[in-house]
């Protein structure tokens, strides 16, 4: 089986500070196959962080993999996504709507998200139970655009909001071990569940002590552990 962090930050800034080789320390320790890295918040300006993202993934291939964090309000982003998806070394696309100000619902989002359509890459929304990104936004949003897989953070409202929507998955964190131990996990779509440790902000051991507690069978193991994530990223 293999072991996939579906969500981690690389980088510096004033919440954190980690390098690709820390990074690969605590996989190699806990053992973690691979990790999907994205440039940490805050914003608004990325372009240097995801030249350092885009930079760890391609000296460490099939063991990172880079999103691209947009920032739809910046004047020719469109095809800065564009030129990132198509040999820019990253293999998704990471919005953050209530970060950077903007709708996730409103033209210069979607924009971003027909762009990763065309290349057939994920899209990840940073989402929660506020005002500002619901994941009732984020399942309309998935519910245009049929042809893209997307990933956005398991919240109370999350299961319900994603449940008719078959391209919206969701991460993990923080690891609803005990719904698993308790039986009450008629809310979760165990096919659309992604693995997430958002370490360094979160905790890679915490979330890896979770989900062995989990009561988790092989099966299901091995879905949420990574078999869903490599459904729609390649890795």
């Amino acid at each position: 089986m293999r072991v996939i962090d579906g969500h981690a930050y690389l980088g510096k800034t004033v919440y954190m500070d980690r390098s690709p080789e820390r990074l690969l320390q605590d996989m190699d320790r806990l053992g973690v196959d691979a990790s999907v890295v994205v440039a940490p918040p805050p914003g608004p300006f990325y372009q240097d962080a995801n030249k350092y993202v885009s930079a760890a993934a391609r000296s460490h291939p099939g063991r990172l993999a880079a999103l691209y964090r947009a920032n739809p309000l910046y004047k020719g982003e469109e095809e800065r996504v564009g030129e990132a998806l198509r040999g820019g070394g990253f293999a998704g696309v990471q919005l953050d709507p209530t970060s950077d100000g903007y709708g996730v619902n409103g033209q210069a989002a979607r924009q971003i998200v027909a762009v990763a359509e065309r290349h057939g890459a994920p899209v990840y929304v940073h989402s929660g139970d506020s005002i500002f990104c619901p994941p009732e936004y984020v399942a309309d949003l998935a519910s245009s655009f049929e042809g893209v897989n997307f990933v956005t953070d398991r919240s109370a409202r999350a299961p319900r909001a994603a449940q008719a929507c078959g391209n919206l998955f969701l991460m993990t964190y923080s690891f609803p071990a005990t719904a698993f131990q308790r039986g009450h996990t008629e809310g979760f779509d165990l096919d659309r569940l992604i693995f997430a440790s958002e370490s360094p902000i979160g905790s890679l051991d915490v979330e890896m002590k979770a989900a062995e507690v989990a009561g988790l069978d092989d099966a299901t193991r091995e879905k949420i552990l990574g078999g869903n994530l490599l459904s729609i990223l390649k890795l």
